[in-house]
């Protein structure tokens, strides 16, 4: 089954990977080198990025041929960590202990222990097969949930050594998963036509209704414990009642959201196609188009660096980006 709407959402997850070129103009990341200190033909600002999460002072980004990015200095300059796969690696995610997890097209899943700099491929095909997974997310301290096409959810209760398959929201589920996001003490699943689920434990969920009938891409939490939840074609929506019910954010732009951030002055960062930025300073009830800072490829998650500077990747790697000052009071 590969409904129009999943075509939509692989599209957006994938971020044009298909024609995705490692040419390109010097970005302000600057050279990589290789793991280990010599020079690699390879360039964080010249690789197709599908998502970074932050360690600390340490940057984390996973994308096309199955390599691992790492920067030390906030996104000044990366090291690239060859793996076990070629396959392009979707998503990752770091539990407080550095155990990490990347997960990926054909069934990929890889582990490290230490912080990202080594990788073990974890071989699911057994009962997983090659369908792509497009999330991973620690529920708690050792247990962790990995998801994607066609309804596949995995949980892991040993930090990602062993993987059992579980059913969810109802039998015969085939919908693509894209996220599962922590917003409070819960869990909020999201998906392509309008899948989105709650959950108190990342294993058992229960359906919510939907406020818009396409395809969901993620969601956050807001400073205040609202909830932010966005998707296909610029809708964003905002809950503060857990997931339950959802009102429409002030959110004018088309284009698809694919990730977001909270900035530590409280702002709320959504980026997504085409290089869209929009910037919220009143827990999301309303959104700024930020200028020409996203550049023109597509954006699949940003993380916030400090101050107002942005860690943004995508179709066009890695980008460093300063915000404006903050302009709207909460």
């Amino acid at each position: 089954m590969q409904t129009g709407k999943w075509k939509s959402l692989s599209l957006a997850l994938a971020l044009l990977a298909a024609c995705a070129q490692i040419a390109g103009a010097q970005g302000p990341g600057g050279p990589a080198t290789s793991s280990s200190g010599g020079p690699s033909p390879l360039r964080a600002d010249r690789t197709l990025l599908m998502d970074a999460v932050r360690l600390g002072p340490r940057l984390v980004a996973v994308g096309e041929r199955g390599m691992v990015w790492s920067s030390n200095d906030r996104g000044a300059t990366w090291s690239a960590h060859r793996t076990p796969t070629t396959r392009t690696l979707t998503a990752l995610a770091f539990n407080k202990g550095g155990i990490g997890l990347a997960v990926g097209h054909g069934g990929t899943l890889l582990r490290s222990a230490d912080g990202g700099d080594n990788w073990q491929l974890i071989d699911l095909t057994s009962f997983v097969g090659r369908d792509s997974l497009l999330g991973v997310t620690w529920l708690t301290e050792s247990r962790v949930a990995a998801y994607g096409a066609f309804g596949l959810y995995l949980v892991s209760d040993d930090e990602g050594r062993t993987w059992k398959r579980k059913q969810v929201i109802e039998a015969e589920f085939d919908r693509h998963i894209s996220r599962v996001e922590s917003v409070g003490r819960r869990q909020l699943l999201v998906g392509e036509s309008s899948v989105l689920a709650l959950s108190d434990d990342g294993v058992q969920w229960k359906r919510v209704a939907s406020p818009y009938q396409g395809s969901w891409f993620g969601a956050l939490a807001s400073p205040t414990g609202a909830v932010l939840l966005y998707g296909m074609r610029g809708h964003v929506y905002r809950s503060e009642d857990g997931g339950v019910t959802w009102v429409a954010s002030g959110f004018v732009d088309e284009r698809s959201v694919m990730g977001g951030c909270v900035l530590e002055d409280g702002r709320i960062v959504l980026v997504g196609t085409s290089g869209m930025v929009q910037v919220s300073g009143d827990d999301g009830r309303s959104f700024q188009p930020e200028g020409s800072v996203g550049g023109g490829g597509d954006l699949a998650q940003v993380l916030a660096l400090g101050g107002n500077r942005l860690l943004m990747v995508g179709e066009q790697g890695a980008r460093v980006a300063s915000l404006g000052e903050r302009r709207v009071s909460p």
